[in-house]
């Protein structure tokens, strides 16, 4: 049984993966925005909810399960021929092409600590949660410094 499962997982993420790479760039640049919509709506609410006398842990839990799932999809969405190239409005800078390896890394970091952000979430402790979110914030700092355009 777990074995099929996985076989469909693993099914199922390659047939979005490919649906990725051979969709138009327009549709990709639309696609990842709205990813880091979701990212960036949800590192907020951490932050909002961290902020207030009495946070409230579920909205925290849900915004980190957000944030670490779009945070996994990032790598993903900027295949070769969907940065400015492409004629759609992005701030993707060339560098994420040109310096590919240092973008997944980058990515990859992210990943990671939106992951440790999750587990402190469900820890129920907002201690926990408040020493986790330096280390998530620097990551976002970190990519958007090399590999975004200033708004």
């Amino acid at each position: 049984m777990n074995r099929k499962i996985t076989a469909i997982a693993a099914l199922t993420l390659g047939l979005a993966s490919a649906a990725v790479y051979a969709a138009k760039p327009a549709d990709i640049i639309a696609a990842r925005q709205a990813n880091f919509k979701v990212i960036g709506k949800s590192f907020k609410g951490i932050m909002d909810e961290m902020r207030k006398p009495a946070p409230d842990m579920a909205m925290i839990k849900a915004s980190a399960n957000a944030l670490a799932g779009g945070s996994s999809k990032v790598s993903g969405y900027f295949p070769k021929g969907s940065g400015p190239e492409a004629g759609a409005k992005t701030h993707a800078l060339p560098a994420i092409w040109a310096k590919n390896a240092d973008f997944k890394k980058s990515a990859a970091n992210l990943v990671a600590a939106s992951k440790k952000m999750q587990l402190a979430a469900n820890s129920n402790n907002i201690d926990t949660v408040k020493a986790a979110f330096p280390a998530l914030g620097g990551t976002c700092k970190g990519c958007h410094d090399q590999f975004k355009a200033k708004d």
